[in-house]
């Protein structure tokens, strides 16, 4: 792995010192759900056709228990991005701190 891992509180943490993008990698329906506040969602069956949407910079990547967000760091990892895997179960944002928002939010 050429990528470094973390977890959602160590997400909230970087969230207070600098601005990194957080990309979300599950599907449309699970994002609408429950997501981090200014989260971009990319379902990891699209990532490769839309890695132009990405802007640069230390891209934070996330799913519901962290294998699609390490599938989804290898692959912008090999597009040049600077991707940081969340190895965390989705269910641990909220306690670790990051706003979330529910549906229809």
């Amino acid at each position: 792995m050429s990528f470094p891992t973390a977890t959602f509180a160590d997400l909230e943490q970087v969230r207070h010192h600098r601005d990194v993008i957080v990309l979300d990698v599950r599907r449309a329906e699970e994002h609408h759900a429950a997501r981090i506040q200014d989260a971009v969602n990319i379902p990891i069956h699209e990532l490769v056709r839309r890695l132009a949407e990405i802007p640069p910079g230390e891209v934070w990547v996330h799913c519901a228990a962290g294998y699609r967000a390490s599938i989804a760091a290898s692959i912008l990892h090999a597009a040049g991005h600077q991707p940081v895997a969340v190895d965390d179960q989705f269910d641990n944002a909220a306690k670790a701190g990051p706003h979330l928002v529910g549906p229809d939010a």
